[in-house]
């Protein structure tokens, strides 16, 4: 009897051919992570053109709430449909999104615009990590997608400043055109470099409608309704097949892996947005000062995304450094919601530079977990599963923000009593065009009243105590090294 031959090993691109591949993909990931800051620096100037100071929110969760609808979704479909087709579609979606938000002509255009460029940046970042798994062995997936990782975070914390220098030097329109030459770039390098191995997938032999049903349609409509119910109750506070199956999230590095996402994105987007309407609003700085002025968050995430990208590639382990970004977010972010107008340059200086260091070591963490625990076949869901869980908690902080902060401004106004000035014609000037409506007698005053900006980080404050499950997410992830 003939003993059957072992699987032959999978088969790789050659070093220079997955390296290009690799160029392509950062491109992707650096477009679709500045594109979650990037007009966070803007925001004033848009505000202005607009007088859409009440939609401040709805410009970044309109985003973040597609990317979460999505997310699931193209978890299943990279499972089920070439990843190299699906990385292309998914990225020609983020790229009709920028174009629409680049040539909008009213806040409501920018916010579809938005929602749509969310849906593509979905699949972009989750494809380039589920291409790596196709395109590299397993010991050397945690380097490349902890590099993939960092560059999120990189352009997430450079996006300010990019689009300060835009808005004060051209037009904060092209926060979103910028994306359209690089999208074109990462296209032609996949199309024709690109070439994944055939795998065995249990999807190969079903119809196209079995393919369709495997996608849960009806769970993913009934998850986007919801999600869209949640975003209106959220912003109606300003006075107006499963698709992650049980055995995936049951896992207790899965779950607290997206715990841990949840709350460190939503402290992390919820500064990068208002700290730079503070500069502007409260200080005065242009859109390129406010930028400026976020340099130390970024350059202390950059140095510690680094550091604990080689760290975790070194040691195996992410539970050290998730633990230390639990310490230096929760310390950073309380300094930070102290923040008023008299706050002295190397106060604000050093509490950028803390919550930094806390960004850097653990926001690319929660993606490498699920390397540890899942079959090859399931990678694409859990990485995705991870990925909403960070994009959820960008969306609801950064609404639940924006309705806080804009209901305290209206109080505070009202309770300012400016001699002939609306309260609601402040609120509708603008982050920064209120100035040219207050009378300069009144006009420290007014300044004052932003000084509130920053509290609607409260809601970081929960942060410390949820991440006390950061202990289950790092015993879970210690029983396997990831190298």
């Amino acid at each position: 009897m003939e003993t059957p031959s072992p699987p032959q090993p999978p088969l790789y691109p050659s070093p220079w051919v997955f390296a290009i591949n690799m160029f392509a993909m950062y491109i992707a990931v650096f477009c679709v992570a500045l594109d979650n800051t990037i007009i966070s620096t803007a925001i004033p100037q848009i505000t202005n053109e607009f007088h859409s100071l009440d939609d401040v929110g709805c410009y970044l969760a309109a985003f973040f709430l597609t990317q979460c609808a999505f997310q699931l979704l193209f978890g299943k479909i990279y499972t089920i449909f070439s990843p190299k087709w699906t990385y292309l579609a998914s990225l020609l979606l983020f790229e009709v999104g920028s174009l629409v938000c680049g040539i909008a002509p009213s806040s409501l255009a920018l916010i579809i615009g938005r929602a749509v460029a969310g849906a593509g940046a979905s699949g972009v970042f989750a494809g380039s990590l589920v291409i790596i798994t196709h395109t590299s062995p397993l010991e050397k997936r945690p380097i490349w997608q902890g590099l993939i990782s960092a560059m999120y975070g990189i352009a997430s914390v450079a996006g300010p400043l990019v689009g300060g220098a835009f808005t004060d030097l051209v037009t904060w329109r092209w926060c979103f055109y910028i994306n359209l030459p690089f999208g074109g770039v990462t296209a032609a390098i996949i199309i024709f470099f690109l070439h994944l191995a055939s795998r065995p997938s249990p999807f190969k032999d079903k119809t196209p409608r079995e393919k369709f049903l495997s996608l849960d349609p009806l769970g993913f409509s009934l998850f986007l309704v919801s999600m869209i119910c949640l975003f209106i109750a959220l912003e109606w506070w300003l006075g107006e097949k499963a698709t992650i199956p049980v055995r995936i999230i049951t896992q207790q590095t899965i779950w607290a892996a997206c715990w841990f996402a949840f709350f460190l994105s939503g402290a992390f987007y919820l500064f990068i947005y208002f700290i730079p309407i503070y500069f502007q609003a409260v200080h005065g700085a242009t859109a390129l000062q406010s930028s400026i002025n976020n340099i130390p968050m970024v350059l202390a995430n950059v140095i510690l995304a680094v550091i604990s990208g080689l760290g975790v590639s070194k040691l195996g382990y992410i539970s050290p450094f998730c633990y230390a970004s639990v310490v230096f977010t929760s310390i950073g972010s309380g300094l930070l919601m102290t923040m008023t107008s008299e706050t002295s340059t190397g106060r604000w200086i050093g509490y950028q530079i803390l919550f930094g260091f806390g960004i850097g070591l653990g926001f690319q963490q929660p993606p490498n977990a699920p390397l540890t625990v899942l079959s090859f076949e399931d990678l694409p869901i859990g990485i995705a599963t991870t990925l909403f869980a960070r994009n959820l908690g960008a969306s609801l902080f950064v609404t639940t923000g924006n309705s806080m902060l804009f209901n305290e401004l209206r109080s505070r106004f009202e309770d300012l009593e400016i001699p002939g000035v609306d309260p609601e014609a402040l609120l509708a000037a603008g982050a920064t065009s209120f100035r040219s409506i207050v009378p300069s007698s009144s006009l420290a005053a007014a300044v004052d009243v932003g000084s509130p900006l920053t509290r609607s980080g409260v809601l970081q404050q929960p942060n410390p105590q949820a991440n006390v499950l950061v202990g289950e997410f790092g015993r879970g992830s210690d029983r396997r090294s990831l190298v």
